[in-house]
């Protein structure tokens, strides 16, 4: 993933359940999210890895949001 704030790099598991919205960086501890809510999830925003399809497939519950 890459921090918009600090811009820091670092690698973080994407968790297979759920559309994540929002995430906390590992250097500078800023909490980050996407800004549209088309958008698959923080994960693909933020990373250099693409979505599994099965995780686009899902919708946002009340547990990740």
């Amino acid at each position: 993933m890459s921090c918009p704030i600090c811009g820091s790099k670092y690698k973080k598991i994407m968790p297979q359940i759920g559309k994540h919205i929002n995430s906390e960086c590992v250097f500078c501890h800023t909490v980050f999210g996407i800004n549209n809510m088309s958008d698959c999830c923080v994960y693909c925003v933020y990373s250099d890895v693409s979505c599994p399809k099965s995780q686009k497939k899902q919708l946002i519950t009340p547990s990740t949001i």
